[in-house]
């Protein structure tokens, strides 16, 4: 009787155990409709997203024009273009609940980052006046953190690997904002931190008070 008793509870229990396997608690602050709202705004618009049949082609495009710009400094900015669009994508496909074409964004922003960062550091070992660059970039991942955060407050389920690309995201955005840390000291201070396990082998600096996107950034026009 005790046995048939243990198993009605342990059944009971499992029923009981939200389904939703929330995505790391990365302690953003609350981000408000404006605040939201402003970061849409500053980036540039999407003309497909990720569960369009046509964003494929525009992916292509994307790289193809990327491979011609004429420097490693240009294609960094155009990158920089480019994670704005899959952040705002990502952000865009979460309000429709669409969690698998979400991760998928989520993931294609990652690599991003990672490839506006190399086309920087590249940009920089050729002596390329990247100056102006890297204080663009600094806005422009503020206004990206505004919308990772705003996507962590979804309490989005982790199916589809939302969890780990999510992870990513975070960590590629943070590493970033450590890279143009190195080259303008102070920057990093900008931006509410990630956990210190988010970024390997990156010493944790101090938490900065969360601060939203200036209206200096202005979003650029990308013709396809």
């Amino acid at each position: 009787m005790n046995k048939v008793l243990a198993c009605i509870i342990a059944i009971v229990l499992v029923f009981l155990i939200p389904f939703k396997v929330l995505a790391t608690d990365y302690n953003f602050p609350p981000t408000t409709d404006g605040q939201i709202a402003d970061a849409l705004s500053r980036i540039v618009p999407v003309r497909f997203l990720e569960s369009n049949p046509l964003f494929f082609v525009i992916s292509i495009k994307e790289d193809v024009t990327g491979f011609f710009k004429p420097s490693s400094a240009k294609k960094a900015e155009f990158e920089m273009i480019v994670c704005g669009k899959r952040i705002k994508e990502a952000y865009t496909l979460s309000q429709k609940s669409d969690v698998k074409n979400t991760s998928r964004a989520l993931k294609l922003y990652s690599d991003r980052v990672d490839a506006m960062i190399n086309q920087l550091k590249r940009a920089r070992s050729q002596n390329q006046d990247t100056e102006n660059l890297v204080g663009e970039m600094a806005e422009n991942l503020r206004i990206h953190e505004t919308l990772l955060a705003a996507i962590n407050h979804e309490n989005i389920g982790d199916a589809y690997d939302f969890s780990a690309n999510f992870d990513a995201a975070v960590s590629a955005h943070t590493k970033a904002v450590f890279a143009l840390n190195d080259i303008q000291p102070g920057i990093k201070d900008r931006f509410v931190l990630t956990k210190e396990a988010s970024v390997s082998a990156t010493p944790a600096p101090s938490p900065s008070p969360y601060l939203e996107a200036t209206p200096s950034v202005k979003p650029k026009r990308i013709i396809y």
